[in-house]
């Protein structure tokens, strides 16, 4: 006699997950006096110890400070709320997780305490910003273990999108110069005669006169193509050899898509008018060449999950010939 399947787990919805945690803590309130204390310690150092700064900021502060456009990194406000609700829809394998505290979960710990005394010490808050996600899975893992804390790596590991790159954006100046070489080669493959001067570009007949802006470097888009993929490959693919070619891929259609929009600007100046094109026409057109870039990406990660062995061998299969039916008798006309 066949099994029966088992029935689908029903999600579980917040005020049953209020419920189970509340009974959680009411059978085992020591360990939900050190969760109580650990988050409390984490809330209080990270966020209102004024460590720096000449004791002015604490780490949290430093960096919802540079969570600007300067920096290209507005998207980091959102990444907490992204946190949470990845936790959230990972919560029914939160739920079948096998529970089973380990001590080995302190040593995540101590290396996040550790981290942020160095940070401290050496007065770098960018460091302390690394000690959150180190806290928030030795936490998880010596309380409930390592099937638990398992599903909240991909969590911890998006919580460094926090720490500010000021360094790395004030780099773009090599990217600006890429795009600017770039945007040349392709100009003069149209006829279009085009002289660079360091992130300047300008038409030899004076139809335009462009400068590869920190913005135009493709940073931005850059920044943003690497958030969306780390989402996007941890919700399609499960080899991880996949998961890292596509999110390398998404870095090069990032650039080839900023590339394009920055040429296509220089179409439309030379071709239509200087004005549009460098006021309403480039103010716009990233909205097309973003969601460009990341079509491209997705469709290459549709390609690199093609069975390729199955299309090959369908490929080389000798089709029949004329008149003869699949099965290889022949046809009948006769009615």
């Amino acid at each position: 006699m066949p099994e029966t399947p088992p029935l689908p787990v029903p999600p579980l919805e917040p005020g049953e997950a209020l419920a189970r945690f509340g009974k959680w803590c009411a059978a085992r309130p020591a360990a939900a006096a050190l969760l109580a204390g650990c988050i409390s310690a984490v809330v209080y150092f990270l966020g209102f110890f004024a460590a720096f700064r000449t004791g002015s900021r604490s780490a949290m502060h430093w960096a919802s400070e540079a969570w600007n456009s300067e920096n290209n990194q507005e998207h980091s406000w959102f990444i907490l709320p992204i946190v949470a609700w990845l936790i959230w829809h990972h919560r029914d394998e939160i739920r079948r997780a096998r529970k089973a505290p380990s001590n080995a979960g302190l040593v995540w710990v101590a290396a996040g305490v550790l981290t942020f005394l160095l940070a401290a010490r050496t007065l770098q808050p960018r460091i302390a910003i690394f000690a959150l996600p180190l806290l928030t899975y030795g936490g998880v893992r010596f309380l409930w273990g390592r099937a638990t804390a398992r599903v909240f790596v991909f969590p911890c590991l998006f919580m460094l999108f926090m720490v500010p790159v000021g360094g790395f954006v004030q780099g773009t100046v090599s990217l600006q110069l890429f795009v600017s070489s770039s945007v040349k080669m392709l100009s003069s493959l149209i006829g279009v005669q085009v002289a660079t001067d360091g992130t300047g570009i300008r038409a030899l007949d004076g139809t335009f006169n462009f400068d590869i802006a920190e913005g135009c470097s493709g940073i931005r888009s850059l920044m943003a193509m690497i958030t969306l993929s780390a989402l996007y490959v941890h919700f399609t693919q499960r080899a991880a050899w996949k998961q890292w070619v596509i999110f390398g891929s998404s870095i090069v259609f990032a650039l080839i898509g900023n590339i394009g929009r920055v040429f296509s600007v220089v179409v439309v100046a030379k071709f239509i008018n200087e004005h549009f094109a460098g006021t309403l026409y480039h103010d716009w057109s990233g909205f097309v060449f973003f969601p460009v870039a990341v079509g491209a990406m997705v469709g290459f990660a549709k390609l690199l999950n093609l069975d390729w062995r199955k299309i090959t061998a369908a490929a080389a299969k000798p089709e029949a010939p004329s008149g003869v039916k699949k099965s290889g008798g022949p046809v009948s006309y006769d009615y």
